[in-house]
């Protein structure tokens, strides 16, 4: 005897595939969405290794691009902001270092980073660090002091 598929059994299968289908797709564009983007911003960032501009030794290449990484790590928290922004500024970054790069470049990271979420914005204060670093490896190139007002945290 064959069995009669029902409207409610219809009813409940689309239902439940459209639940389904929307909470894939919530994630996608939560924290999987932003972790993958981050990811790719964090290969880019290693890929800054091998682009050593000729201004700079390897020691305060490796020491630019080591508190970039650190700024990346410590400062993009997925929840801070959209997966739509995140991957806008993916792309920007991809677009920016895929010519030439030197200091100024690292510093546009970080002033880019500055804008994309408060914890960029924060993280901005360890300039003073990565120079005093610089400086310490006799570097020609040190980053602009950070824009925000240290007192006030803005």
């Amino acid at each position: 005897m064959r069995k009669r598929f029902s409207l409610r059994v219809l009813l409940a299968t689309v239902a439940f595939s459209a639940i389904c289908c929307g909470s894939i797709i919530a994630v996608r564009h939560s924290i999987v969405g932003r972790t993958y983007y981050a990811r790719r911003l964090e290969a880019q960032i290693d890929g800054l290794y091998a682009k050593q501009p000729s201004t700079l030794n390897a020691e305060q290449w490796k020491c630019m691009v080591e508190w970039t990484r650190n700024l990346h790590g410590n400062s993009l928290i997925a929840f801070q902001t959209s997966t739509g922004e995140i991957a806008a500024f993916e792309s920007r970054i991809s677009e920016r270092l895929s010519g030439n790069v030197d200091g100024t470049t690292i510093e546009w990271i970080w002033d880019e980073y500055a804008v994309i979420c408060p914890g960029g914005e924060n993280y901005q204060r360890f300039r003073i660090m990565l120079n005093e670093s610089l400086v310490a490896l006799k570097s020609p190139v040190l980053l602009e002091p950070p824009t925000i007002d240290q007192e006030n945290g803005r």
